[in-house]
């Protein structure tokens, strides 16, 4: 049971993959893409946890309608800056997580991942940001 959840996992996913791009559901298509998904090599990595999976996959799907909203406020917006922000790095020993991490950063219009900090926790991200606003002292009037 422990090694069947992967297989049917990364089956499902390829298949899902070949109907995707064949845009077939036929029988004999869903039968041909089958045979590719299981005849297709598998990674050997250590075993996902769970909890920063889960957390990853829902980080990437509320990704979605952020980038929705954010392209929305691109085609009003009148005055952003860019910046260097950075982002907290999930996991960088499993790709699977590092994958769903800068997908969730490039995915927004405002944002684009560089890379990795040298401390290798974070990564750099080039962000469009609203511009802060600047106090400024009320100005003196003059008599």
């Amino acid at each position: 049971m422990r090694r069947l959840l992967p297989l049917l996992l990364s089956t499902s996913f390829r298949l899902l993959l070949w109907c995707l791009l064949t845009a077939d559901l036929s029988r004999l298509n869903l039968l041909i893409g089958v045979a590719v998904a299981l005849a297709l090599p598998r990674a050997r990595s250590r075993p996902l946890p769970l909890r920063e999976l889960l957390r990853a996959l829902w980080l990437s799907l509320v990704a979605v309608p952020r980038a929705y909203g954010e392209a929305l406020r691109l085609m009003v917006a009148s005055d952003l800056e860019e910046r260097m922000v950075r982002e907290p790095v999930t996991d960088r020993t499993i790709p699977l997580l590092m994958f769903l991490d800068v997908f969730r950063i490039t995915l927004t219009p405002f944002t684009i991942a560089l890379g990795l900090e040298p401390d290798g926790q974070h990564y750099r991200v080039h962000a469009l940001l609203p511009r802060r606003q600047t106090l400024r002292p009320p100005a003196e009037e003059t008599p």
